[in-house]
């Protein structure tokens, strides 16, 4: 039988590399502008009109109170950009590096990202780091994308903290170090990060630079499945021909029974009952 961890190493790495940009969180503010016959004429200039400017961007690009209408939240990004706003900065960034609204451009995402890394914003950080090792919209520079990873870490962004231990996990611009790799994702865990529960379950699992525990692998990859983790629940659909401990399964049983998605016998085996109480605790993020 093949072990996950072995199965997971590659797929892992080119998932938080290629496409695997960090997400911002929106900001507090709650407009309604999409419900409004005329928009509001906003100056960057002003703190409180230019923290409504990046609200209604959100409110666009988010769709919080009407349909995602990109070409708008472009328009109001760019408003909040013009006075080098890091956040704004990074979301342009983003819609550049991923195509929305505009034309996939990968240098003028670089471009963004680091204006905004500059200005001191931990997840641009990240992104700039992100650019460097994958040589995308720049020169691919491992030296350059520890440098910014660290940046980003010492800063608390978890993104960063995640894709050092990818790098210590794959040797990339390093030595492999997988001790140090699963000291990353613990501290991208602790930060919140459910992709570095994941990949933490699977150094506890199998042993991978850290002592073999299997009950707390269990807890952490339960983690990463209830809050949504799909590369989690893609795994565990095929854990039953995987080299996994009994012990293991059964602590993953035990924790889909306490909280009520499952009532079969816990047994490590990981039939159709256990597979359809893996699921129900998938969504149950969505509930």
């Amino acid at each position: 039988m093949i072990q996950l961890a072995r199965l997971l190493l590659i797929a892992a790495l080119l998932t938080a590399t290629a496409g695997g940009l960090a997400a911002q969180e929106k900001t507090k503010t709650k407009v309604t502008t999409q419900e409004t016959a005329t928009e509001p004429d906003l100056d960057p200039n002003d703190p409180d009109e230019l923290e409504e400017i990046i609200a209604i961007a959100d409110d666009y690009y988010f769709g919080d109170s009407g349909p995602v209408d990109y070409a708008q939240a472009f328009k109001w990004y760019s408003l909040a950009a013009e006075v080098n706003d890091g956040y704004a900065m990074n979301r342009l960034g983003l819609m550049y590096d991923n195509g929305e609204h505009v034309p996939e451009d990968l240098e003028k995402a670089f471009e963004l990202y680091k204006r905004a890394a500059e200005t001191g914003l931990p997840v641009a950080m990240g992104n700039v780091g992100n650019m460097y090792e994958l040589g995308d919209g720049t020169a691919q520079d491992f030296d350059e994308a520890l440098a910014w990873y660290r940046k980003g870490a010492e800063a608390g962004d978890d993104y960063s903290m995640l894709n050092l231990g990818y790098m210590f996990l794959g040797g990339r611009g390093v030595a492999e170090d997988p001790a140090e790799a699963a000291a990353w994702f613990q501290r991208s865990a602790d930060a919140g990060s459910v992709e570095a529960h994941w990949m933490l379950a699977l150094r506890y699992l199998y042993g991978d630079g850290v002592g073999m525990d299997s009950q707390k692998a269990a807890e952490l990859a339960y983690y990463a499945l209830v809050n949504g983790h799909q590369v989690a629940r893609d795994e565990l659909r095929e854990i039953a021909t995987a080299d996994t401990s009994p012990n293991f399964r059964r602590s993953l049983q035990n924790l889909l029974a306490q909280d009520g998605y499952y009532k079969g016998p816990i047994d490590g085996s990981f039939g159709p009952q256990t597979q359809s109480a893996l699921d129900a605790a998938f969504n149950s993020v969505n509930e």
